[in-house]
């Protein structure tokens, strides 16, 4: 070998180093891997000094394949391995050559062949066959070509472990965004976001998100946040720890982020006006690489922000129609029903009216005539209620008739109808009820007219009716029919006296004549 590479006595180098705890930055590892212990500690002499980037380098040695294949599983983050080619075979590096790349897969790695045996492993040969980046015979590796060697060496590493992180890093960019697009509201969103930074940038999980809104008068609040600010949803910006704060207002200030050696903020812009920046602890200066990554990030989820603040504003705009649609509803249904009580009951009394008794009447008609069952029903006429009117007013007139249906009311069964037919006249139907049973009922209702005058204003206004009783008979075609007899019958109760019930009965005769009981 040449005078310029210096072989120190002394024992042989260990064959394996654990590299010792060092502040930052963390040492280039660099495997030296050699069956000459003299190698070991000549390469340990030329290298002791050289620094690369501000990063010293840490030694570790192996004297066989087997050991440097141990050894490089268990620590995969290997800069540079300065391989000899003979050791316990004649090829054993060459052997861990394709190991290295093909077994483990680690393509990184620069891979410098030393030989001290050239003829054994020509150079054209070797190059060509395996995948190494340098080939050096030992007796012309001076200590100034192995510095510019390695140095090379890192280099090139270098480029590829950016180039890796980049791949990785956009990789990382593009799952996240994909998932990050399928949510629809704007906290978990922005929480996902800073959950994707954090794996973006390989750091755990501590940031914080703040939004400013021009709708706002442009205050930043906080969106979201991750790690030790998880509870800070919600908040001001202005209400961070100072410091925090601070860098948040810088950064929306400036309109662009703010790289420190703990931490880092990424500010983008939203399409619809919005603006939004990110702080993150990233507990490390970012290399350029990383801040590269952050860029892609930011720009790629500006959209997401928009796409997202989009779906929140369709979806509140949704539920606004919604509720305006549901207030109109009910609004109408409440209108429906004042209608309905228009159209179907009497405004001064609130029983049926002429017409919806007459609907009910035919229904209940065509129940009784599919299940052979009786029906009944009685005409109520106020005896002298024009006279009530004259005497009294006709508040008082309309207070009677008030009272009349709550006394005619409590005479009747649940399933019986009241109808005011018109003025002071009333009709009541009476399901599954014959002919005296009916006559029972407008009695009892009757009596109960009679029994006691009706208190109007401090004056007892005595009140009395006429009823007329009539059961539909099979030959009926119509409740129409029916009700002719019981006004019949009513005309008879009146002559009679009035304050009285007269019952009409079809006669079984050609003329179709009723008589009155």
């Amino acid at each position: 070998m040449s005078n310029d590479f210096l072989f120190a006595d002394g024992d042989r180098a260990p064959d394996h180093e654990t590299p010792p705890p060092l502040a930052e930055p963390a040492p280039w590892l660099v495997l030296i891997v050699d069956d000459e212990a003299e190698v070991h500690a000549v390469t340990r002499l030329a290298l002791a000094r050289l620094r690369y980037r501000g990063r010293r380098l840490h030694l570790l040695s192996s004297s066989s394949a087997a050991d440097a294949e141990r050894v490089l599983r268990e620590t995969p983050d290997i800069a540079i391995v300065l391989l000899d080619v003979v050791m316990e075979t004649e090829d054993a590096g060459l052997r861990l050559v394709r190991t290295i790349r093909e077994t483990l897969g680690n393509q990184a790695v620069r891979i410098i062949l030393r030989t001290g045996q050239p003829g054994q492993a020509p150079e054209e040969d070797v190059v060509l066959a395996y995948d190494i980046n340098d080939y050096k015979s030992k007796t012309e590796l001076t200590a100034q070509k192995l510095f510019t060697t390695v140095v090379s060496a890192l280099r090139a590493y270098t480029d590829i472990q950016a180039l890796e992180s980049n791949r990785r890093g956009l990789q990382r960019i593009i799952q996240s965004t994909d998932r990050l697009f399928e949510l629809r509201r704007m906290q978990p969103f922005a929480a996902e976001v800073l959950i994707h930074l954090s794996e973006v940038l390989r750091v755990k999980p501590d940031a914080i998100l703040c939004a400013r809104c021009p709708e706002a008068d442009g205050v930043p609040a906080v969106l979201a946040g991750i790690g030790r600010h998880a509870g800070a949803s919600g908040e001001a910006a202005s209400a961070l720890a100072p410091a925090l704060a601070a860098v948040i207002a810088e950064t929306f200030r400036n309109r662009r982020g703010v790289h420190g050696a703990d931490g880092s903020t990424v500010y983008l812009r939203v399409p619809d006006g919005q603006e939004v920046a990110a702080w993150i602890r990233t507990g490390r200066p970012l290399d350029a690489v990383d801040r590269a990554l952050v860029e892609v990030f930011a720009s790629k989820i500006a959209v997401g922000f928009a796409n997202v603040s989009l779906y929140e504003r369709l979806r509140e705009a949704n539920e606004t129609l919604e509720r305006r649609v549901a207030e109109r509803t009910s609004a109408l249904e409440e209108a429906n029903v004042r209608l309905n009580r228009l159209a179907t009951l009497d405004s001064l009394t609130g029983v049926w009216n002429r017409r919806r008794f007459l609907e009910l009447a035919d229904a209940e008609l065509g129940r009784t005539r599919r299940h052979g069952r009786h029906l009944g029903l009685f005409l109520l006429d106020l005896d002298r209620f024009k006279a009530i009117n004259d005497t009294h007013g006709h508040a008082a007139g309309d207070e009677v008739l008030r009272s009349v249906v709550r006394r005619a009311r409590d005479a009747l069964r649940a399933s019986d109808h009241i109808a005011r037919f018109g003025g002071e006249e009333f009709v009541v139907l009476l399901p599954e009820t014959d002919g005296e049973g009916t006559a029972v009922v407008a009695e009892r209702v009757r009596a109960a007219l009679a029994a006691t005058p009706v208190p109007v204003d401090g004056r007892e206004v005595p009140v009395t009716g006429s009823l007329g009783v009539a059961s539909w008979a099979p030959a009926e075609t119509s409740i129409e029919q029916t009700l002719r007899r019981a006004d019949v019958a009513l005309y008879a109760a009146k002559q009679a006296g009035r304050n009285r019930v007269r019952r009409a009965e079809l006669l079984d005769r050609p003329d179709g004549l009723t008589q009155i009981a």
